[in-house]
């Protein structure tokens, strides 16, 4: 059984069992294992698709969305039969469909872009046969050094949590930033609750949709100077939206968004041109590390900002933040597995 079917099996069993338990400590354990295992996918499946032939780009682009889409609704919908059906009927819902993807792997199968694969096997068979007459430990040690840790590899992550710390700090405190600005605007009559929730559901939608538009962008310009000029207008847009009102502050968080989520499919395409194949599922696991894990410190540091200073130089300070990602990102090369 491949370690995508095992990722998908075992929230099977903690979703039901969440759904049937009846002590709390209990179920919050059967909980924070369902995060646990679900957290397996993010670097299992990405590494997956990245195999699978035809548009890379728009196939993460297309699974972009989807997760978008699916964390948006989620709350709401669980929130829907919990209160027609108790809080446990949400995981017995969620089991079912864990069930059901289990069997669909089995009917569904990868179709791997074997081209690509045979013709890196055949560019690299001589020294593959030269390494077998090394010791096995230290192939293994010095391959993953020489295909893991190499310069482009370690600017992207580095990228990643940047950008992940301002996601996170930006969609924490934006409902709150919006809804105080625009609580007076447009059919809101001080009602900043209403306006913050309103606005920022607006700018998500629009960056779903934008973020299947950036599959156009790579075919008139590589991935990795895409990549650095989405950060660099993202960056702008925020900073702007840091000393802005009204229309200016909305249009400039639309924009914000618009681009911000363009990065995530381009990001996904980048892990598989710089990673060796034996290595994109870590590769994905210490990306997405990087920007949700370490990232998230970004809530904390935001919050000492706003109560120390102001809301708004919270925006202005990620906005800088995005500025030095650009920066940074200008410095990475094409990648060298295309």
């Amino acid at each position: 059984m491949s370690a995508m079917k095992r990722s998908e099996l075992l929230p099977v069993f903690t979703c039901f069992y969440s759904a049937i338990s009846s002590n709390f400590y209990l179920f919050s354990l059967s909980v924070i294992f369902i995060g646990l295992i679900g957290s397996i996918y993010h670097p299992v499946g990405l590494s997956m698709m990245s195999f699978i032939g035809g548009d890379k780009l728009k196939a993460f682009a297309i699974h972009g969305i989807a997760g978008t889409l699916g964390v948006a609704l989620s709350a709401g919908f669980a929130g829907i039969l919990g209160y027609f059906f108790g809080y446990a009927f949400p995981y017995l819902i969620l089991g079912i469909i864990f069930t059901l993807l289990f069997i669909l792997s089995y009917v569904f199968k990868l179709q791997i872009d074997a081209a690509d694969i045979t013709a890196y096997n055949a560019k690299h068979n001589e020294k593959e046969n030269r390494q077998l007459e090394e010791p096995v430990k230290t192939n293994i040690v010095k391959g993953f050094l020489k295909e893991f840790f190499h310069l482009n590899l370690v600017l992207i992550f580095f990228v990643e949590f940047l950008n992940g710390f301002v996601f996170q700090g930006v969609f924490s405190f934006l409902p709150a930033y919006v809804g105080v600005e625009l609580k007076n605007y447009i059919f809101f009559h001080n009602q900043a609750a209403a306006a913050g929730g309103f606005f920022v559901t607006t700018a998500l939608i629009v960056g779903v949709f934008f973020q299947y538009n950036s599959t156009k962008i790579t075919k008139n310009y590589k991935s990795n100077k895409a990549f650095a000029f989405l950060v660099l207008v993202s960056g702008i847009f925020l900073l702007i939206s840091g000393f802005t009102h009204d229309i200016l502050l909305f249009i400039s968080v639309l924009a914000f968004s618009a681009f911000n989520f363009s990065i995530n499919p381009i990001s996904n395409l980048m892990i598989t041109q710089n990673t060796h194949e034996k290595y994109r599922a870590t590769a994905y696991g210490v990306f997405f590390f990087a920007g949700f894990g370490i990232g998230s410190v970004a809530a904390p540091i935001g919050g000492i900002i706003a109560q120390k200073f102001s809301l708004h130089w919270i925006f202005v300070m990620f906005g800088i933040v995005l500025l030095a990602s650009s920066l940074i990102s200008s410095v990475i090369k094409e990648g060298k597995y295309t």
